[in-house]
């Protein structure tokens, strides 16, 4: 299955009413990208499991700038769908949205949006709409982890018999239930992947 563009990155600079012509791309650290064996914070050691999503964080102006998003940054959905699930995350929680197939015949998708403080009002069941928030990112630099606030979002296709109840982040890694999906084929906004060696995303945190 090929997700279609979803005019997320659109999406997430209106609900947080950044100026468009500010935004050249998102930047990615290597382990930042989904499939990923590379942490990109703390010893930048290997994670224990491939990545299963991509994290958003930072991005680029078109004067070269590096920017990034901060804790409390409003999270749009990026398609109609229902909340199947929220669970406590390792940084925050994570919303799980169940998605009608929108290219016709492939059946339904899920996307996540995880490290989070979902919307006080939402529910498992809510209906959603494409571009309503869902929830903010949650401020996740005091956690043990001491890590950038960031949303980590993954895409994935349940097994028709996918059980919502108590759903967890194994759940997710588990392919005979979820099969993972590059993000990035549907988020539409350009992006680039950052040197090795550059710090950036890390050098100001550890000064605070």
């Amino acid at each position: 299955m090929k997700l279609a563009n979803t005019r997320f990155t659109e999406m997430l600079i209106q609900a947080n009413a950044l100026d468009p012509q500010d935004f050249k791309c998102w930047d990615f650290c290597p382990g930042m990208l989904f499939g990923s064996m590379d942490k990109w914070w703390g010893d930048h050691g290997q994670r224990d499991f491939p990545h299963e999503g991509v994290d958003l964080c930072l991005y680029e102006d078109p004067h070269g700038q590096r920017l990034r998003l901060d804790a409390k940054t409003r999270i749009p959905v990026m398609a109609d769908g229902v909340v199947r699930a929220m669970f406590k995350d390792y940084l925050g929680q994570a919303v799980i949205i169940e998605h009608d197939d929108f290219q016709g015949g492939e059946g339904g998708w899920l996307s996540v949006y995880a490290h989070t403080e979902p919307r006080k009002d939402l529910r498992c069941g809510t209906a959603v709409r494409a571009g309503d928030i869902i929830a903010a990112m949650a401020d996740t630099r005091r956690s043990k982890a001491k890590i950038l606030p960031h949303l980590h979002l993954s895409l994935g296709r349940p097994s028709p018999d996918l059980v919502y109840e108590n759903f967890v982040w194994n759940i997710m890694r588990d392919s005979g239930r979820v099969v993972l999906m590059d993000p990035m084929e549907a988020i539409d906004g350009p992006w680039q992947v950052l040197a090795p060696e550059d710090r950036f995303c890390f050098r100001e945190e550890e000064k605070t």
